[in-house]
């Protein structure tokens, strides 16, 4: 087994708060969509036993949970004892007694199984090391296991409209601040790298644009929420000036921005990769 990468809550560059983990779910009812068919296509199904790494609120668990079925398991490990109880809660509610969570630290965490998959989503573009924790994951699977992670790509979200400058001082801003956190702001893109640096075999990869737009498009309040979970930071480490951005007329000023421009609101690209580990393979 690979040497334990750092936890990724240590450079973890959001919060572990109320307000970013409705954030969280605002996202997921965005995202989710694209994790259903990522994890469909990956081969996540049912009876299959997932390990969903930092489930955080516990979205990505439920949707492994809905493919996996009764006859199958998800656990789901995240540090966050706060954010467990809310995906614990959800999972009681959707009477996905096959969903379970525990609180852990990644670099420390030591399942009781070998699990059929290893999933996780927005999870090593938060970690220092990331090959070493794709290594982890790929110890945690039998031969012939899954290994399915999304991630975005904040090194690039898009061209760059004139008329859009509220839109592109936040994307600068959020790209320069995992930056200078020393994290891997082309985390969807290295995805292929970090597979095949970690021993795999080549994965099947995707990068796909999150667009919208139009009055009603959820992507405004998306990215003032985000930009409120990150401007302490960002203001701490001189990313942004103070009072550079009015966070409490944010949402209202980019949907202004964008239906006035007749632009579409895009989010930097989410890239997925996916691979099955070799038979009789293991760290």
């Amino acid at each position: 087994m690979a040497d334990c990468p750092a936890g990724p809550s240590r450079a973890y560059v959001l919060t572990h708060t109320d307000t970013e983990r409705r954030r969280l779910a605002l996202q997921a009812s965005i995202i989710n969509p694209f994790t259903n068919r990522f994890l469909r296509d990956a081969g996540v199904a049912g009876g299959m036993h997932v390990l969903d790494f930092a489930c955080g609120v516990g979205d990505v668990s439920l949707t492994a949970g809905r493919l996996v079925g009764g006859h199958g398991s998800v656990t789901g490990v995240d540090i966050d004892p706060e954010a467990l109880t809310i995906a614990a809660a959800r999972a009681k509610e959707e009477g996905l007694d096959q969903v379970r969570f525990v609180q852990a630290d990644l670099g420390t965490f030591q399942p009781e199984i070998q699990y059929d998959a290893v999933i996780g989503r927005h999870i090593l573009i938060h970690t220092p090391d990331p090959v070493a924790l794709v290594r982890r994951a790929r110890s945690f699977v039998h031969g012939g296991g899954i290994l399915a992670f999304q991630e975005y790509d904040l090194s690039f979200s898009g061209p760059k409209f004139d008329d859009m400058p509220l839109w592109t001082m936040c994307s600068h801003a959020i790209t320069a601040l995992f930056e200078r956190a020393g994290l891997p702001v082309r985390a969807g893109a290295l995805l292929y790298t970090w597979f095949l640096e970690a021993g795999l075999p080549i994965p099947e990869c995707r990068l796909e644009y999150l667009i919208d737009g139009g009055e009603r498009s959820l992507y405004y309040e998306w990215l003032t929420e985000t930009m409120r979970s990150l401007l302490p930071k960002m203001e701490a480490l001189g990313v942004l000036e103070k009072g550079a951005l009015d966070i409490d007329q944010l949402q209202e000023q980019l949907r202004q921005e964008a239906v006035r421009s007749k632009r579409p609101f895009m989010v930097g690209p989410m890239g997925a990769a996916f691979v099955r580990t070799p038979l009789g393979s293991r760290d």
